[in-house]
């Protein structure tokens, strides 16, 4: 797994999945045409399908990457941008949270069929108690 972050790195551990890099430096600066070739030869090695990007942070860098390697880029992941709208079902950390971890499921290869299974009433319903 390649992805725009290493925060990534603490979510794919949890679940068992290996994560080659993160391309974001420390300083949000682009990484040096070095790096760039280093991870393109490992993408190839470990034969990587997709690459992830964040719809906040859109990245060319990954996309040409993507491009070289024949990894598909996903550039959808959401770092604090809840999906829907106010009031729906999907808008909420768990609505966020199981955007994500569908997104990477799908890229990598499997079926989200549990994930599409969960009911987030109940999140809606006790969250409906907080301010926005």
């Amino acid at each position: 797994m390649l992805t725009y972050h290493d925060a990534y790195a603490y979510f794919a551990k949890s679940y068992g999945w290996k994560v080659i890099g993160a391309l974001q430096a420390g300083d949000f600066g682009e990484p040096a045409p070095s790096e760039i070739v280093r991870l393109i030869e490992q993408i190839k090695r470990e034969k990587v399908t997709t690459i992830f990007g964040s719809e906040v942070f859109p990245s060319a860098v990954l996309k040409e990457i993507g491009s070289a390697t024949g990894a598909r880029y996903e550039s959808s992941l959401r770092d604090d941008d809840l999906p829907g709208k106010p009031g729906d079902a999907e808008h909420s950390w768990f609505g966020l949270m199981r955007y994500n971890y569908r997104t990477m499921v799908l890229g990598l290869g499997g079926k989200p069929t549990q994930l599409d299974a969960l009911d987030n009433a109940p999140v809606i319903s006790n969250s409906a108690k907080f301010p926005q």
